[in-house]
């Protein structure tokens, strides 16, 4: 909320009151705008959109040669999804004679912001295009990232990660290698997996940290065959990310099986305890492992479920291996609601806005961000 109140209130309380310092004629007409564009910036700050589009309205019929006032309130015509209103007052700020070049810049973004929203990429572009050559080139060229995105054309996206990172003096290289995975992606899909491993080590050149690009060359290791190549992968993504240890170990453990080393798989688990110290994923791993080699468990995990409890460690220490007593038969209905609990419970989270995914995105579909969204541990 509190974001949201200063993206609406900062750029129409400087535009307002600047307006109004600098206004100059007729005096009834400005007493009379200026008292609608100061309830437009009150009901703004009450986050009230539809009262503040009704003074800031009043405010243009009365003073239609206030320019940043038609900027604004296009603006807010976009953020309540009304799009052709905005885009036809924006088209018709930019077409007034006698613009000044800083008024043409601010409108010319407003309106690439408003294709955007329509989804109209290519009107979208070109103005973008033309705005960063002039002082508007940082914002101008993250809007331009946003349309390479959506339009999925992630050479350019690269190219224009590149420049927008020197005008900012700061770093997207992790974005710049998630561009090129989704390269490796689609030659992957297509079938070309010499050009899909290529891009996967470009994105590990940009950034050593890239997870996915680690998970992408297992993925190719797997699919020829190259088990030890896949192990070495899946233990680089993990050196990485240790959040991934829930979706990496039994990757790592088919693996190992067909490498014909089932007793590599076992010491995997064993290092893993102690290179994940503070996780309790490897425990639970473990004793799965155990449940399948019908050996016991009980005893294994207890202690580890008294310093990490979870439900899915309780869940297994109740069913016990092939040599323990399983549950009785009154505890089965509590067994019951606990699995579906796991199976419901989030998998996956957005350090940046919270969202809690079943599946894991890359990029995250509500805030948009590369490489925040990661799997959950969860604890009783």
């Amino acid at each position: 909320m509190i974001e949201a109140f200063f993206d609406w209130l900062l750029l129409p309380l400087g535009v307002i009151l600047g307006w109004a310092l600098a206004r100059s004629g007729c005096a009834g007409a400005a007493s009379t705008a200026h008292r609608d564009a100061l309830a437009g910036l009150s009901s703004l700050a009450r986050d009230n959109a539809d009262q503040a589009i009704a003074a800031l309205s009043r405010a243009v019929e009365v003073e239609p040669g206030a320019v940043e006032l038609q900027l604004t309130l296009g603006g807010l015509f976009r953020k309540r999804g009304e799009i052709d209103r905005a885009i036809r007052l924006h088209e018709a700020v930019l077409a007034r004679p006698k613009l000044s070049p800083a008024e043409a810049e601010m409108a010319r973004y407003e309106l690439a912001q408003d294709y955007l929203k329509a989804g109209l990429m290519d009107h979208a572009e070109r103005l973008l295009l033309d705005l960063v050559e002039t002082a508007a080139r940082p914002a101008a060229l993250e809007l331009l990232l946003e349309v390479y995105e959506q339009g999925r054309e992630w050479n350019r996206a690269i190219e224009t990660a590149r420049h927008l990172q020197s005008a900012r003096g700061q770093s997207l290289a992790p974005q710049i290698a998630h561009y090129y995975c989704e390269l490796a992606e689609s030659a992957r899909a297509a079938g070309d997996t010499a050009a899909a491993a290529r891009h996967f080590e470009r994105a590990l050149e940009e950034d050593r940290d890239c997870v996915r690009a680690s998970l992408g060359q297992a993925a190719l290791a797997e699919a020829a065959k190259d088990w030890l190549g896949a192990i070495r992968a899946y233990w680089r993504a993990l050196r990485q990310d240790g959040r991934f240890f829930p979706d990496v170990a039994p990757a790592l453990e088919r693996c190992y099986r067909e490498a014909g080393d089932a007793q590599g798989y076992a010491q995997f688990l064993e290092e893993a305890e102690t290179a994940f110290p503070d996780s309790a994923a490897p425990a639970l791993a473990k004793a799965r492992w155990l449940q399948a080699q019908g050996q016991r468990l009980r005893g294994y995990l207890a202690p580890h479920l008294g310093r990490k409890p979870t439900r899915e460690g309780l869940l297994l220490w109740l069913d016990g291996g092939a040599e323990e007593d399983a549950a009785p038969a009154s505890l089965q209905p509590f067994l019951a609601a606990l699995r579906q609990s796991l199976r419901l419970r989030p998998r996956y989270a957005c350090r940046t806005c919270g969202l809690t995914p079943q599946a894991l995105y890359w990029q995250c579909p509500g805030c948009r961000r590369w490489g925040s969204i990661a799997p959950v541990e969860e604890t009783l």
